[in-house]
């Protein structure tokens, strides 16, 4: 481990000194920053230089400057919180820039409530402003990616958690943990969320709402105190680690801006925001703080079902006036969430009743300091520190026969006593997450001839550790199988650390009149480097590359490994118990009764367990479409495949023989317990159980396009068409295992049937569009349609016919398989065979195809003088709900479409 670190270690101390070497013969590009209504200079302005990868921002008068920049020809980028963002092109600069920027406003000409295609930094993204969220009325992050290209519309819903999965059919726990979420430059991480009730019975689920297992849940994320949101949807930049998917890169509002108050109404929903940006005393930055409070039903009957938010934020701003500019940041922010599903009174026989509450608390620091020096000329960093308390709750009133329970944590066989015949079993699962993440990057370039290298280096450690009190119970459900629950601290389970270092050369330069930019990386990732059982290693290049041509033509292409590491769920899973009765008789004499348990414990822990790792291709063009207006086509075609996908299932390593004695009464005396036999008969049962493994292996494929018409002037309206193509093949790569107990005769062998069981799911769908617009009157409406041209999906790999057997052998505890061979195979006979032969409806052979659908929706915001703006939307507001003949179950019907949904806004700035 230390001979692949010290490369990348000696070449960073040696680079990074802050080394003041004169530059003789280089420039010093500057200018101000104003708003183009007030004519004030504007302030905290984010200005960045692509060809060389600086940046830096503006001060209180709104004056930025680079020093000892040898370049005459360069691109540079000009961005603050509502306002459009401009992109200069400089050559041979000789004065001081002067740069105007214009309000994200719909009273101005020009306005943004879509989606933006584009890589300026080298990955295929969407970029999305304040403007689109607040005309979209997003209540939480999982939203916004109906923006991006082939995102299906849907209902707000808090009844589940909301988690993200990209350039994915569909999310789901794998998906969604590979999908990183960033905000303010802080990575959210849910490696330590062990809000689960058993890994060993019932995998990464509870019986309340969690998250475990998956990415972080979105619902917990208001959308209001959102400036912008990337969505990172191809080859991310080797700066971000700890990821498969993608990325959403999140910074919130951060100046000086009016009180503004929200107010947001739906049937499932109600939302109260407030936000206030404050400019404190001259040279000591800007605050801005905010609150919301969210409150949703499952349904508009369903009352029993709720959920509730509340959240605030603080959000400091320091930028130095000094020429060595120090740039600062630090957000503090807290939140808490309620998930609960209570009793409805007409039906409380089983007193069932879930909740879930999670409660945090996160600080963000991150700077940036100027340092001018040869090979260091600007100091990033990042320093944030996130703690939960995490709270799982569920009950159920038992009223079935009579059982004892075992509290045994050994390997043994005990006495215990019985259960009431009815009893209310209660359990608590206590997780207290801490996730601490820094990182540093130096950012340098150098210049040779037509080329420039920006030279991005950097590390970063994360650690993510649970105290929680763990898993706790009055009396665990009841056992009617054999597996059982057993109490868990979460404080023995050891933190996870994670080292990453990495380097970066953004070469930009043209060739023959046009624009070649090559973006090449290497990461190195270091997964529990102070655990034995764990060392897990991983190396990803990472390549992106366009090529601009004078016509209006973009050609781009990439390929790059990304690695997500594995969860404490995942490193350290608690143990499998099974509980049998050696002995149970009962007798309505208390004195008389006797319980026999024996325990059996099996880890679950897999020291085998690898790294998640994902390669992606991906090849596309921009196509400038007109030589005067700004329309614009992309197309993007993209190729991911994930091995080793975390999962908690049974394979072969979580399938074993149990031995136990079996006991028989001899005497039964009157007012005393059972005297037993000397003979002692042994046992063997056959159990199964989840445990960590890397089973899933995935491709996802596809082809994305986006086509961007600017406004026709004598129709007010422009356009915006995109859609994508999605293909998700996910199969399992251990063979299935079935226990198949038959009531006519003992079971004596377990099938084992082939891996690759799985399926493959398709969807083309498009959205189109139409942005009507009059800022004359402040009035903005958005028509949508969106139509799913291709649905259809298929299960793979299922056969009937085993590749062999496990045989319930006495002598052993693990099994041993033995495989059949071709002849032995087609050989089997459903019937003689039964008890390691499969039945599979025909049903699943049927790949199931659904008609096109169209969904048609609409948005409008009318902003009125004295800062009250409205907003209204209609999903689906013709109510087009057809119902539709399933293609693999003939008559099986389903009514396709979400319902037709609809909710308001009301703002207003003070």
């Amino acid at each position: 481990m230390k001979r692949k670190l010290s490369p990348l270690i000696l070449s960073f101390i040696l680079l990074i000194p802050f080394m003041s070497i004169a530059m003789s013969l280089q420039q010093i590009v500057q200018g101000t920053v104003y708003d183009n209504d007030s004519g004030l200079p504007l302030n905290e302005a984010k200005i960045s230089i692509e060809e060389l990868g600086l940046e830096t921002y503006t001060d209180q008068e709104g004056h930025f400057e680079f020093q000892n920049i040898a370049l005459d020809r360069f691109t540079i980028f000009v961005e603050r919180d509502e306002y459009l963002g401009q992109e200069i092109h400089v050559v041979n600069l000789q004065d001081p820039l002067i740069v105007l920027m214009l309000k994200n406003s719909i009273e101005l000409s020009e306005v943004v409530v879509t989606g933006k295609e584009g890589n300026k930094n080298g990955t295929t993204s969407t970029h999305i402003k304040r403007k689109a969220l607040e005309h979209m009325q997003a209540t939480n992050l999982q939203e916004v990616l109906q923006l991006a290209p082939g995102g299906l519309v849907q209902n707000p819903d808090f009844s589940n958690t909301n988690q993200v999965a990209i350039r994915q059919y569909a999310p789901d726990n794998l998906g969604s943990l590979g999908t990183s979420v960033i905000i303010n430059g802080a990575t959210l991480s849910n490696n330590a969320n062990l809000q689960l009730t058993s890994s060993a019975r019932s995998g990464s689920s509870a019986g309340f709402s969690t998250s475990s297992g998956g990415g972080v849940d979105l619902r917990n994320i208001t959308a209001d105190n959102v400036e912008s949101i990337e969505v990172i949807r191809g080859i991310p930049s080797v700066e971000y680690g700890d990821l498969n998917n993608g990325a959403l890169v999140v910074k919130t509002k951060a100046h000086k801006e009016p009180l503004q108050i929200k107010s947001r109404f739906n049937p499932k929903l109600t939302q109260f925001w407030a936000g206030k940006g404050f400019e404190l005393d001259k040279n000591k930055g800007s605050l801005f703080a905010d609150i919301d409070y969210t409150q949703s039903y499952d349904s508009e009957t369903n009352k029993y079902q709720k959920y509730q938010r509340l959240t605030g934020s603080l959000q400091h701003t320091y930028i130095s006036n000094s020429t060595n500019k120090w740039t600062l940041n630090s957000t503090l922010s807290v939140g808490y969430a309620k998930d609960s599903y209570d009793m409805d009174p007409d039906y409380v026989s089983d007193s069932v009743r879930t909740k879930s509450t999670d409660k945090y608390i996160r600080f963000v620091n991150n700077g940036s300091f100027d340092t001018n020096a040869l090979f260091s000329r600007n100091i990033n960093y990042t320093l944030s520190v996130n703690y939960a308390e995490q709270r799982g709750y569920q009950q159920q009133y038992y009223n079935a026969d009579i059982t004892a329970e075992s509290y045994a944590l050994e390997n043994s066989t005990n006495e215990v006593p019985y259960l009431p015949s009815a009893y209310l079993s209660r359990m608590w699962v206590e997780g207290n997450p801490l996730n601490i993440h820094a990182r540093i990057n130096n950012k340098f370039y150098l210049s040779f001839g037509n080329f420039n290298h920006a030279i991005l280096m950097g590390a970063e450690w994360k650690m993510d550790a649970n105290y929680g009190s763990g898993k706790t119970f009055t009396r665990p459900p009841r056992n009617t199988s054999g597996a059982a629950y057993r109490e868990r601290s979460y404080k023995s389970i050891p933190a996870m650390h994670q080292i990453g270092a990495f380097l970066q050369d953004k070469l930009t330069g043209h060739i023959k009149g046009s624009k070649l930019s090559i973006t090449a990386g290497l990461r190195l990732d270091m997964i529990q480097p102070f655990e034995g059982n764990y060392t897990l290693n991983a190396v990803s290049p990472r390549i992106n590359t366009f090529y601009e041509l004078p016509i209006g033509l973009t050609l781009r292409g990439g390929y790059g490994i990304t690695v997500k590491a594995p969860t404490l769920q995942y490193l350290y899973p608690g143990n499998a118990y099974f509980d049998f009765y050696s002995l149970n008789y009962y007798s309505s004499d208390p004195d008389e009764r006797l319980a026999l348990i024996s325990t059996r414990v099996y880890p679950t822990a897999n020291y085998d367990l690898k790294l998640s790792k994902t390669n992606k291709y991906e090849l596309g063009t921009d196509i400038q479409l007109h030589a005067v207006r700004n329309d614009r086509l992309s197309l993007t075609g993209y190729y991911e495949n994930t091995a080793n996908g975390y999962s908690i299932a049974t394979g072969l390593n979580a399938v074993k023989l149990a031995n136990y004695p079996l006991y028989t009464v001899s005497e039964a005396p009157d007012g005393e317990p059972p005297i037993l036999d000397d003979e002692v008969e042994n046992r063997t049962r056959f159990v199964s159980y989840y445990a960590p493994t890397n089973n899933i292996n995935r491709i996802n494929k596809g082809i994305e396009f986006d086509l961007s018409l600017e406004e026709f002037k004598t129709i007010n309206t422009s356009f915006k068409f995109n859609g994508a193509f999605t293909y998700t093949k996910s199969v399992n790569n251990d063979p299935y295992i079935l226990q198949n107990n038959l009531a006519d005769r003992e079971t004596t062998r377990i099938g084992v049937f082939n891996s690759g069981r799985g399926s493959v799911n398709q969807r083309f769908v498009t959205t189109l569009r139409a942005i009507h617009h009059i800022p004359e009157v402040g009035f903005i409406v958005t028509l949508s349609a969106q139509t799913t041209w291709m649905d259809k999906d298929k299960y793979v790999g299922y056969n009937s016919l085993p590749i062999g057997y496990i045989p319930i052998n006495t002598e052993e505890t693990n099994p041993q398989i033995i495989y059949l061979t071709e002849q032995e195979i087609q050989a089997i006979d459903p019937n003689a065979d039964a008890d390691i032969y499969l039945p599979i409806n025909e049903a699943y052979h049927i790949e199931e195809k659904w008609d096109p659908l169209w969904l048609f929706n609409i948005r409008l915001t009318k902003e009125f003088k004295g800062g009250l703006n409205f907003s209204f939307f209609a999903n689906n507001f013709i109510n087009h709900r057809p119902l539709q003949t399933s293609t693999r179950y003939p008559n099986t019907y389903y009514k396709r479409n979400i319902g037709f949904f609809f909710g308001s806004e009301i703002s207003i700035k003070l």
